[in-house]
């Protein structure tokens, strides 16, 4: 059986990544510079699981990759010298904001407990870009958020789904395959679904094809693991899409 999602397939989809292109920090494609005309950005979202992080951190360094990892924060995903970790191989960190659904709709304490937990970050590491988690469970949309406010007015300087321009392509492990159409809430506003891969074999030749200049991809780092860890991420993978399918069910 040809297992996917496993951190043997991950280590070869960025060796493929490496190869083709050069790779850019979100904070560095939001800086304003120049950009080259072909790069890639990787992005990881850090839901659960954070020493699942370190994992993926490792090959990625270990291939020269300087990449972007947002943090959620609660007690089993905000550790702080794990953090500092990533941060020392060269990776950017940023903020993974979920503070709308926390605040139950409401703005003005939402966007209190932004600048809170942001100032938490901030005594870790600085803290440039931030993300919105898509809670599946919560029936608010945390980019909503800045309808009413600017991120911008808390030195931030490009959020991972607003800022990002309409001239790069896509992809998402979410659901456990790459831009599913079971994603709730991961997809770049505007935009419907570019291209898709049935999994990650498809992904990797895609990259090596050439025929796209500009690459972002987004991983979980929980979802990608070997032997035990692999099974246990199936399951819950299975379970939460599952959950969602359900959900889009009911709000349709």
């Amino acid at each position: 059986m040809n297992f996917d999602f496993t951190l043997t397939k991950f280590s070869k989809l960025c060796s493929a990544v490496a190869q083709h292109y050069p790779t850019l920090t979100l904070a560095e494609y939001f800086s304003g510079k120049e950009l080259p005309a072909r790069f890639a950005i990787m992005r990881h979202d850090v839901d659960r699981r954070a020493a699942s992080s370190l994992n993926t951190a490792r090959i990625e360094r270990e291939l020269g990759m300087r990449t972007t990892y947002y943090f959620r924060m609660n007690n089993s995903v905000f550790r702080p010298e794990l953090i500092k970790e990533i941060k020392g191989m060269g990776h950017e960190v940023g903020y993974h904001y979920e503070v709308l659904g926390k605040a139950n709709g409401d703005h003005r304490k939402a966007i209190e407990l932004f600048e809170d937990e942001l100032s938490e970050f901030r005594k870790v590491c600085d803290v440039k870009t931030i993300c919105m988690h898509g809670n599946p469970l919560s029936k608010f949309g945390d980019r909503d958020l800045w309808k009413a406010y600017d991120f911008r007015d808390f030195g931030i300087i490009g959020e991972a789904y607003l800022s990002s321009g309409k001239d790069i392509a896509y992809f998402s492990d979410t659901g456990r395959s790459w831009n599913s159409k079971n994603n709730m809430r991961d997809f770049m506003p505007g935009r419907g679904i570019e291209s898709s891969a049935s999994n990650t074999d498809e992904m990797i030749e895609l990259i090596n094809s050439n025929v796209i200049n500009r690459l972002y991809i987004l991983t979980h780092p929980e979802r990608w693991g070997n032997g035990m860890d692999w099974g246990f991420n199936y399951m819950i993978d299975f379970t939460l899409n599952t959950g969602k399918k359900m959900l889009m069910a009911v709000r349709r």
